[in-house]
């Protein structure tokens, strides 16, 4: 199969972030507008405080002009951090080279990519992973990525004939009778992998820093209210903690959340290592590009970076799945967050099976 193609805006459009900023979700805006609300009210408050209805109009007024024109600096803003996207998103794509002919040619050897500078072959022992999308194909290798666009294509029916092509020659390696397990992770699974991660797994030290900060603020926001609040109200000490304690501390949370898959996943295992098969993507990784591996009595957690982990909860490890317990045992090492680049081989080379 030989496929010769341009590269189209429309494809290269669809790699790139999509534009997510919308008018109002702006943390200044909000803070602009919570600002304009309290001057706002405390118009309101000199009214109803008989101070008169010229400070007060004065006061609301203010507010209500300080809110408007912040909305329009808001839409402005927005429409111009737009337009330098697009304009960013066609400057990358005249920076392209070869965009305008492009060959991807596939044998039973593995695959070419070439243009007018320079050709590319990948064997198809050295092919990682595969997966696809609405528009693209995506082919990992050893040595690196190579993107697809589904347009290159003539016909679904050729569409269809070359996933087929590369599914097959990245499960040639696997046998049919290769050992497997079926599940699905749970968010209790990913749960426990988290608290995994945090006590055993060097998660604690994130954890901690972010502690530490919140335990200084909160020091902070007593001393400012020692100093400010005459009174002593402890409601003002609980609002102030709120506002510069619970608001960082609530965003941190935020911001480390992902969305966890919760569908299906079929592993298969071997000496040479796992095959994972998703809904859309399949990948196949070597023992020895796991750092390691941490369990308790709910889900044992392969490290492949200190930050990259795949989950398998044990309720999965029965019948073949034990062999995989025993197999992860064997090849790999305790994961220390320490040490967390150690090469595996010192373990392999330490196994029983190694030294037998």
């Amino acid at each position: 199969m030989k496929l010769t193609y341009a590269i189209k805006m429309d494809d290269f459009k669809a790699l790139r972030p999509p534009f997510a900023l919308r008018a109002g979700s702006n943390a200044g805006f909000k803070g602009v507008l919570v600002a304009c609300g309290l001057i706002a009210l405390l118009g309101v408050f000199t009214l109803a405080e008989g101070m008169g209805i010229l400070v007060g109009g004065l006061l609301i007024g203010l507010g209500a002009v300080g809110a408007t024109a912040a909305y329009f600096y808001e839409q402005r803003s927005v429409r111009t951090k737009r337009e330098a996207h697009e304009k960013n998103i066609s400057e990358a794509f005249r920076q392209i080279h070869c965009r305008d002919k492009r060959v991807f040619a596939v044998d039973e050897n593995g695959f070419t990519v070439s243009c007018g500078c320079s050709t590319v072959t990948r064997p198809w022992s050295g092919l990682a992973s595969f997966s696809e999308n609405d528009k693209h194909f995506a082919l990992g290798t050893n040595a690196g990525g190579q993107i697809l666009p589904k347009s290159a294509f003539s016909s679904e029916a050729q569409i269809t004939e070359f996933r087929a092509l590369v599914s097959g020659k990245l499960n040639q390696d696997k046998s049919v009778a290769s050992p497997h397990i079926d599940f699905a992770c749970t968010l209790q699974d990913y749960r426990a992998a988290y608290w995994l991660h945090i006590l055993k797994g060097g998660g604690w030290r994130n954890l901690g820093k972010m502690l530490a900060t919140s335990a200084f603020a909160t020091w902070g926001c007593v001393v400012i209210w020692r100093y400010v609040s005459a009174s002593r109200d402890p409601v003002v000490l609980v609002g102030v903690i709120a506002l510069f304690v619970g608001a960082p501390a609530f965003g941190m949370v935020m911001r480390s959340r992902k969305k966890d898959y919760l569908g299906q996943l079929r592993l298969y295992f071997g000496d040479d290592g796992l095959h994972a098969q998703y809904p859309a993507t399949q990948s196949r990784r070597p023992w020895s590009q796991f750092i390691g591996y941490l369990e308790n009595k709910n889900v044992i957690v392969l490290y492949l970076s200190p930050k990259f982990r795949t989950v398998i909860p044990k309720r999965a490890l029965t019948g073949q799945g034990v062999r995989l317990q025993t197999l992860i045992k064997a090849k790999l090492a305790r994961h220390d967050y320490r040490n967390p680049i150690r090469p595996v081989e010192a373990k392999l080379a330490s196994s029983p099976q190694q030294a037998s």
